[in-house]
C-alpha cells in the first residue's frame, strides 16, 4: 500500500514513521522547506525510539523504514507520486480554513479511488470533504502524539463516508498495529472533548496560583497512572496549537470551558511554545531532562490586587 502525506511537522512525521514502520512506501511534501528538511532525521529518531521500546530484533529495522520514505521537495512531484497512492492523509495545522483551501486544490488532481484521510484533532470533517469532492471516501484517522508509540486512532466518519470507507480504514490501521475506535463527529471528538477542558483548567489553576507546575503534574502522573503530567503534555502539543484547538472547539460548542485563559494567550505573545520551542511550562534546553519552570510571573491577582493602582 502507497501513502501520501501532506505535512512533516511532528503529527505528519509521526505518521510517515508509523506507515514506513508498517512497511508502506510513503511519499511526503510540506509546505515549508525549513520543515521539509528535518524529515527523515526526524523519523529516523521516531523509529529508532520505537524500535528499542517495541524490542524490534532486526538490526535493519530501522533503516528498512527510513528506505520506505520519498520528500518531494516541489509540489507538483508529490502530487504525481499522490496519483498513485491509495491514501492521502493530511497532517497540516489545524485550521479548518486552511485545511478546505489546501484539499480544494489538491485532492481534485487524484484518482476518485484515493481514499482521503484528515489527522484532525476537532474539526469536522464533513467541509473537508466536500471541499475535497469525495465525501463518501473521506475520514478523520486522529492519531494520538507521538504516533509510533501511542496505539490509539479516532476514526470519525462524516455524514457521507461509505461503510467500505469506514472498514478499509479500521482494517488498515489494525495492520499497522494500531487501536482505531469509533467517535463522533462532534467539537473535539470524543478524546480531546474531555481532555482539553481539562488541559485548560490546569493552566487556570496555575494562573490563580493555585498550584505549580512540578506539584501538578507530579500529582497526575503519581495518582492517576498518566505517564506524563497535563503541563507536559500542553509543551509537547505546543502552546499554538493548543490555543487554536481550544478556540475553534469554543467557537463549534459554545461551551465556556473551551474558551483558553489567558496565560495561553499570553505563552503564544511571548514566544513561549512548549517542546519545540524549548520553552513552555519546562525549560527544555535538555529534552531528555525537561525542568518544569516557575511560572509565576503568569500569576492574575485577585480582583483587589488588580484594582489597587487605579485607587
Amino acid at each position: 500500500m502507497k501513502f501520501a502525506i501532506l505535512g512533516t511537522g511532528i503529527m505528519g512525521r509521526g505518521w510517515i514513521t508509523q506507515c514506513a514502520m508498517s512497511g508502506h512506501e510513503v511519499h511526503c511534501h510540506d509546505a515549508s522547506p525549513q520543515t521539509l528538511a528535518g524529515t527523515v532525521a526526524g523519523c529516523e529518531k521516531l523509529a529508532a525510539t520505537a524500535a528499542k521500546k517495541f524490542k524490534h530484533d532486526d538490526p535493519n529495522f530501522v533503516s528498512n523504514a527510513m528506505g520506505k520514505i520519498r520528500v518531494h521537495n516541489e509540489k507538483g512531484a508529490f502530487i504525481d507520486a499522490a496519483k498513485g497512492c491509495d491514501v492521502f492523509l493530511e497532517v497540516i495545522f489545524e485550521d479548518l480554513k486552511l485545511k478546505c483551501s489546501v484539499l480544494a486544490d489538491y485532492l481534485p488532481q487524484l484518482p476518485p479511488s484515493v481514499v482521503f484521510w484528515s489527522n484532525s484533532s476537532s474539526l469536522d470533517i464533513d467541509p473537508m470533504a466536500q471541499a475535497g469532492g469525495r465525501p463518501d471516501r473521506s475520514i478523520v484517522t486522529h492519531g494520538m502524539n507521538p504516533v509510533p508509540l501511542m496505539p490509539g486512532v479516532e476514526v470519525v466518519p462524516g455524514a457521507k463516508t461509505s461503510s467500505e470507507t469506514i472498514e478499509f480504514t479500521r482494517q488498515t490501521l489494525l495492520n499497522m498495529k494500531k487501536a482505531p475506535f469509533l467517535a463522533p463527529n462532534i467539537p473535539g471528538f470524543w478524546v480531546n472533548r474531555l481532555l482539553v477542558p481539562q488541559m485548560l483548567d490546569a493552566v487556570r489553576l496555575l494562573e490563580q496560583g493555585k498550584i505549580t507546575v512540578e506539584d501538578g503534574d507530579t500529582g497526575l502522573y503519581t495518582s492517576l497512572g498518566h505517564p506524563q503530567g497535563t503541563f507536559k503534555l500542553h509543551d509537547f502539543v505546543t502552546a499554538p496549537t493548543m490555543l487554536r484547538v481550544a478556540l475553534q472547539m469554543y467557537q463549534a460548542s459554545n461551551d465556556p470551558r473551551m474558551y483558553p485563559p489567558l496565560t495561553l494567550m499570553r505563552m503564544v505573545k511571548n514566544g513561549e511554545y512548549g517542546a519545540s520551542s524549548g520553552k513552555g511550562f519546562y525549560d527544555w534546553s535538555d529534552p531528555r531532562n525537561p525542568k518544569p519552570l516557575d511560572m509565576s510571573k503568569y500569576v492574575i491577582g485577585t480582583a483587589e490586587e488588580m484594582l489597587q493602582p487605579l485607587a
